[in-house]
């Protein structure tokens, strides 16, 4: 059975307009292909490493996360649909704000879409930045390292390195932290063309 671009078209506006009703999601059935978020800053070692969740820490992975974004509300969530997972920034006294992964929208401050980059909006504590932190944490050994090297990812607030560790700091090898940013790919229309 062929369906036809309108067809489509249709079931996935419809599907929006019954995804914005809280009292249940419906979603289709056929989830059209994302881009992942993926480190874009050349010569540095996490380039072209991509977004990922291990454990609900956030992090930049080979093999990050493509299975849809959901930018409602001022998030960053996954999957497209149904979300159940939300990017939060964890509030902390440092420059540098841990990312989780978690089941509740607690941070409702991104400017976040396709084509762009993740940028983080100001709040009373900070500035608008769209610069991340992405350290080597301590617990990976050399060979699971060179098999999938994983960073632990923060947000950047104020542009400061740390040059030693701290509370916020305590999983991961403050020597090596770099500065990055993350873009968001180009997204496709329910008919298969790109954003």
């Amino acid at each position: 059975m062929k369906l036809s671009a309108a067809l489509v078209c249709s079931v996935f506006t419809l599907t929006s307009l019954v995804n914005a009703i809280p009292t249940g999601v419906v979603c289709p059935a056929v989830i059209p292909p994302t881009p992942p978020v993926t480190a874009c800053t050349n010569g540095t070692a996490v380039y072209g490493l991509q977004l990922s969740n291990q454990g609900g820490i956030a992090t930049l992975t080979k093999a990050g996360l493509d299975d849809g974004w959901n930018f409602g509300n001022g998030g960053l969530g996954y999957p497209w649909c149904p979300t159940s997972t939300w990017l939060n920034i964890v509030d902390s006294i440092r420059p540098w704000k841990p990312l989780v992964w978690g089941r509740a929208l607690g941070t409702s401050t991104w400017k976040a879409g396709y084509s762009q980059y993740l940028t983080a909006t100001a709040t009373k504590t900070y500035a608008e930045t769209d610069e991340f932190l992405a350290c080597k944490p301590l617990s990976i050994t050399a060979s699971n390292w060179a098999a999938a090297p994983t960073w632990t990812l923060f947000l950047l607030t104020d542009g400061t390195l740390p040059t030693a560790s701290d509370e916020t700091l305590s999983t991961v090898d403050a020597k090596s932290c770099v500065k990055t940013k993350l873009y968001i790919g180009p997204g496709w229309t329910s008919i298969g063309s790109p954003i």
